[in-house]
């Protein structure tokens, strides 16, 4: 008997992930493979198969669940599809998804919280297997068993995120700005309803003012996004005498750049501007911005791998850190 407990300890230990790697091929062709959910080719079941059998894999509640009610769709919920960022990060979301044999529904909330509610009423109703929810606004009461993840929010009571390392990049772009003699900086970052890792930008913008003594110029007001250039221009008539200035999005840098302009104000010679996020190569060519760049295609890679461990009621964990870079442009000297 104590060999028999022994043994079904064992094979309760197995997960997807180990049958996948005795098949020889990804977690996702083995989750389809074994639920019946998207093709696979018959050679490739049967080796999932026997990886299963030897393993002694035996699928849970939840996977038995999974098998009869999925709809190998997902929905990104985000504030605008007009935001270059969002636009990216839906692009690199759906070539990952494609991969595991999933369609991607793009919920454009216009940063309205109704509607953010109502499209979360998908996934109760299972018309989606799980939601990547990017909010500006507070969600209490979401179920913390449903299977959603965010991109920088804390959003409900905890569900994993990923996110990049905010504070550290930030406060290498803004000491970048100190080594090149620039006396008064900026920082313009915009605030969320949502307690969101971007806060962490200004944060370190605040600490290194602290340290290298230097006046705080500091704008992070709740704006909407394409009110970017109204943003600048009031940051501009608070703090005129500005050398250097660090925001919290290339799209505040590009409004700055255009604002700093309608001011006589020559870039990099009168003022050096540093953006976030590292998304608008493709959007203006010139000028090209210095900015810390998110690498996307990973944060959208390691999202859809905590999204489906939550579909598939694995533990997942909480926070995923994915580093940026500092990239010099045209904006600085």
């Amino acid at each position: 008997m104590e060999t028999i407990s022994k043994c079904r300890q064992v094979m309760s230990m197995v997960t997807i992930k180990d049958v996948a790697k005795e098949a020889g091929v990804g977690v996702g062709t083995a989750s389809r493979a074994l639920t019946g959910n998207g093709s696979v080719r018959a050679d490739t079941k049967a080796k999932v198969d026997a990886a299963a059998e030897k393993l002694g894999f035996v699928p849970n509640q939840l996977a038995r669940n999974f098998k009869m009610r999925s709809t190998m769709c997902v929905a990104i919920i985000i504030p605008t599809v007009f935001h270059p960022f969002f636009a990216k990060v839906v692009n690199c979301c759906e070539v990952e998804l494609y991969k595991l044999g999933y369609r991607l529904i793009v919920v454009n909330s216009q940063d309205d919280v109704e509607k953010e509610t109502q499209m979360l009423n998908m996934i109760r109703q299972q018309r989606v297997d799980g939601i990547i929810f990017i909010t500006h606004y507070e969600h209490d009461d979401i179920d913390p068993n449903l299977p959603i993840v965010s991109i920088d929010r804390h959003v409900g009571s905890g569900f994993p995120y990923v996110t990049s390392n905010n504070y550290a990049a930030s406060y290498q772009a803004i000491k970048s700005l100190i080594d090149s003699g620039a006396q008064k900086i900026g920082c313009v970052c915009g605030a969320t309803a949502v307690i969101s890792e971007t806060r962490h930008r200004y944060e370190a913008y605040f600490d290194i003012m602290h340290e290298y003594s230097r006046p705080v110029r500091l704008l992070k007001p709740l704006f909407k996004h394409g009110q970017e250039m109204e943003v600048m221009r009031e940051y501009f008539a608070q703090y005129p005498e500005t050398d250097a200035l660090f925001t919290g999005s290339d799209m505040l840098a590009s409004a700055g750049y255009h604002v700093a302009r309608e001011r006589g104000m020559r870039v990099p010679e009168d003022l050096q501007i540093i953006g976030y996020d590292g998304i608008l190569d493709a959007w203006e060519a010139h000028p090209k911005l210095t900015t810390v760049r998110q690498n996307i295609p990973e944060m959208a890679k390691a999202v859809v791998d905590l999204l489906m461990k939550r579909i598939r009621g694995e533990e997942a964990p909480p926070r995923v850190e994915i580093p940026a870079t500092l990239v010099k442009g045209e904006t600085t000297r």
